[in-house]
């Protein structure tokens, strides 16, 4: 979650009220004497420079004479600048005269004070750092359960699978070598078709060639195979999975091996492409129910950019088994709906 959203939750639940303010994120709290007011400073992004603290300091200045001419009372202020970890040694030398500025450490979950700034803001501090301790356990949660999405059971498995298969064939011989890959399971014309070894149709979908095929249909598969098995479950998965992965050879025997039956082909990303398929259905068919997206992260266009660049990438590529490709997806969208007429 936005940590800039849980500090305003924060700060409401202390009594305080945004102020529209130019440019800048203040929340006041009016007392009977006076008015308490709270700017915060985000920490910086990538490419972004912070302001100096002088010109920080005549901003806010500015901003609370127009509060205390507004609400005719005088205020108290405190400015909260946000880093993620501790500023630099330029940073505080810069903020120590000022005694109004905290510095907060977002990732350390601390609240920084150094000499001559005030030692506290009306019991803020305490209540800042439980909050700030609070809001690194959620976000330890939150990402614990990303892991646990990204690395379902049985997508992992295949993953594993993936790896353990071509580290075995590594250290066997020369996985570069199509000979070398023909011997050990991978596809080609005459094995399959005049020898009817059939089982080269699953076994070659666990072949890569070289470490660059395997990993980028591994990281490809890790990203959007545990989507699809979240969704439908990991035995309708696996049987998408290796049914896309039986069809997507199938597509090559019959298509680019029956052209060049000398050419020897391997990898998993039929089956990757019928995992695409597979998901660009149930984005569809949420679309047609009218249903909320089980997959808002991607979404049509998402996953529409997602398959046409893999496509133009393979057509646009020589050595790359786009049958396969097609075929794959083309099963993957089936599979899953037949798989899931009911759910």
């Amino acid at each position: 979650m936005d940590f800039i959203s849980e500090l305003q939750r924060f700060l409401a639940g202390r009594g305080f009220r945004r102020l529209e303010a130019d440019g800048g994120l203040l929340w006041i709290k009016e007392r009977s004497s006076h008015i308490q007011l709270i700017e915060v400073i985000p920490e910086l992004l990538p490419g972004q420079t912070r302001m100096p603290v002088d010109r920080q300091e005549e901003r806010i200045r500015r901003l609370e004479k127009q509060v205390m001419l507004r609400l005719g009372k005088k205020t108290e202020r405190l400015t909260l600048m946000l880093f993620k970890g501790a500023p630099d040694e330029d940073t505080i030398e810069e903020i120590v005269p000022y005694p109004n500025i905290w510095c907060v450490d977002r990732v350390g979950g601390r609240v920084l004070i150094y000499e001559n700034q005030r030692a506290d803001f009306y019991g803020l501090k305490d209540g800042l750092e439980q909050f700030m301790a609070a809001y690194q356990e959620m976000e330890r949660s939150r990402n614990r359960r990303e892991l646990r999405r990204m690395f379902r059971p049985v997508n992992t498995a295949l993953v594993g699978v993936n790896v353990l298969v071509f580290l075995i064939l590594n250290f066997m011989g020369n996985v570069l070598d199509a000979g070398f890959m023909a011997e050990h399971g991978a596809m080609f014309w005459d094995a399959v078709v005049e020898r009817g070894e059939f089982y080269r149709l699953l076994t070659s979908t666990f072949m890569h060639f070289g470490a660059e095929h395997l990993l980028q249909n591994m990281l490809i598969l890790l990203l959007i195979g545990s989507r699809l098995e979240r969704i439908i479950g990991g035995g309708r998965y696996l049987a998408v999975y290796l049914g896309s992965g039986l069809a997507a050879s199938a597509a090559s025997l019959f298509v680019t091996l029956a052209r060049e039956p000398y050419t020897v082909s391997a990898g998993a990303s039929g089956a990757v492409f019928g995992v695409m398929g597979g998901l660009l259905f149930l984005i569809l068919k949420d679309i047609v129910q009218k249903r909320r997206y089980r997959m808002e992260e991607i979404g049509l266009s998402g996953m529409l950019f997602v398959i046409v660049s893999a496509l133009s990438y393979g057509f646009t590529t020589t050595g790359v088994d786009n049958a396969a490709h097609v075929g794959g997806l083309i099963a993957g969208f089936l599979l899953t709906g037949i798989l899931t007429i009911r759910k």
